[in-house]
C-alpha cells in the first residue's frame, strides 16, 4: 500500500500520485550486478513504493558505467513487466565538460530531443512519467527551453517536466513564459534539501541549488512540490549517530550547526526507536509544502528501514526540536 503522503500531479492529458518517498538509483554502476539492484527495486515496489529516480547521465564518470542506471531500471521494468505500476523520472541537458574543464551547456533542442530518445531507448519504454532538466544554464532564456519541453509532452513521450537544480526565480520565469504561450510549465523542482545546511560550497559544485531561506519561503507560497535529492545528508545522521570513525571530521555536513542537529536527532531517535537515518525523512514530510525525500539504498535492510518513513511526519514543536531552534 502506497504511504500516506502524497501529491497529485495534474495537467490536462494526465494525472498521477507522487509519494513522499522516491528510490534514487544513482549508485547503479554496474552492468553485472542486476541480481543485487533488483532485489533493491522489489522491495521498494513490496513495500509501496512507486517513484524511481534516474538520470541520462548517472554513473557516467564512473568507467564503464554510462547507461548503467537506466539500462539497469529498464531491464527490471521488462523482467517484471510492472511499467504502468511505476513512475519513472529521469534527467536530461546535464552540461558536458570541455577539455579546458569548462561547462557546456546542453540545453538545446538537439541535444534535449537527443538525451530523451536515449533515455527512452536504455529504459525500454516509449515515455517518461517526470522528465527533469539536469541543470540550468542562465544565458539561455526560458523562451528557447520550453517549447521543447512543451514538444515532449504534447507528443506523449513525456507526462510532467521539472527542474533539476534550477532557482525558483529561473522556474517562476520559465512557468510565466509557458503559462503566457499556452505552454506545459515545471511542475515539480528537484534541489538539495535535508535537515542538515548545505551549500554550493558544500559540494563545491556552483551548478547545484540547495535550500535555503529564500528558495524555501518560495515553496511554501507555491504549488509546486520538491523533490529534495541527499535527504539525508549523504549518511551523516545515520553514520555519525553510531559513532562512525570513517567520516572525516572535515566532512561535508560537520558544520557546527549540523552537529548541533545530528544531537537532537540522536535524542528524538533514543526516545521514539526511530533509527536515526529515518528522522530526516519524516523531518522532510513534515514541511509546509510536499517533499518527496529521494533516498538511497544499497542493503535490503536499508531499504526496509527507510520505508518506514513513508508514514513518519512530525509536530511543528518537533520539526523545531530537530533544527535546533527549540
Amino acid at each position: 500500500m502506497i504511504g500516506l503522503f502524497t501529491y497529485t500531479l495534474k495537467n490536462k492529458h494526465y494525472t498521477l500520485e507522487l509519494p513522499c518517498l522516491t528510490f534514487g538509483t544513482a549508485n547503479f554502476e554496474r552492468h553485472d550486478n542486476d541480481e543485487a539492484y533488483f532485489a533493491l527495486l522489489d522491495k521498494y515496489v513490496e513495500l509501496g513504493g512507486t517513484c524511481i529516480d534516474t538520470a541520462r547521465n548517472y554513473c557516467s564518470w564512473i568507467e564503464g558505467g554510462a547507461d548503467a542506471s537506466e539500462l539497469v531500471i529498464g531491464r527490471w521494468l521488462a523482467s517484471r513487466g510492472c511499467r504502468d505500476k511505476v513512475i519513472i523520472a529521469t534527467k536530461g541537458g546535464h552540461p558536458a565538460r570541455g577539455e579546458d574543464g569548462a561547462l557546456i551547456p546542453r540545453l538545446d533542442a538537439a541535444s534535449l530531443r537527443a538525451d530523451l530518445e536515449r533515455s527512452l531507448e536504455c529504459l525500454g519504454t516509449d515515455y517518461i512519467d517526470i522528465y527533469f532538466l539536469h541543470r540550468d544554464s542562465d544565458n539561455i532564456p526560458v523562451s528557447e527551453i520550453m517549447p521543447v519541453l512543451n514538444e515532449f509532452v504534447e507528443s506523449g513521450r513525456v507526462h510532467f517536466v521539472g527542474a533539476s537544480n534550477w532557482t525558483s526565480t529561473r522556474i517562476e520565469a520559465a512557468n510565466k513564459y509557458a503559462e503566457q504561450h499556452g505552454m506545459e510549465p515545471f511542475t515539480v523542482s528537484q534541489i538539495n534539501y535535508s535537515l542538515a545546511h548545505s551549500s554550493t560550497d558544500t559540494f563545491n559544485d556552483p551548478t547545484l541549488v540547495c535550500m535555503n531561506m529564500w528558495e524555501y519561503n518560495w515553496y511554501r507560497k507555491h504549488d509546486i512540490p520538491v523533490m529534495a535529492f541527499s535527504p539525508q545528508a549523504k549518511g551523516f545522521f545515520a553514520r555519525f549517530a553510531k559513532g562512525d570513525a570513517t567520516v572525516p571530521l572535515d566532512g561535508q555536513f560537520t558544520s557546527t550547526a549540523n552537529l548541533a542537529r545530528l544531537a537532537r536527532v540522536k535524542k528524538l531517535s533514543e526516545d521514539t526507536g526511530v533509527p536515526p537515518a529515518v528522522v530526516p525523512l519524516g523531518y522532510l514530510n513534515s514541511q509546509q509544502f510536499f517533499v518527496s525525500s529521494v533516498f538511497a539504498a544499497t542493503k535490503v535492510w536499508q531499504m526496509e528501514e527507510d520505508m518506514a518513513a513513508q508514514d513518519l511526519r512530525y509536530d511543528a514543536k518537533t520539526a523545531a526540536f530537530l533544527e535546533n531552534i527549540l
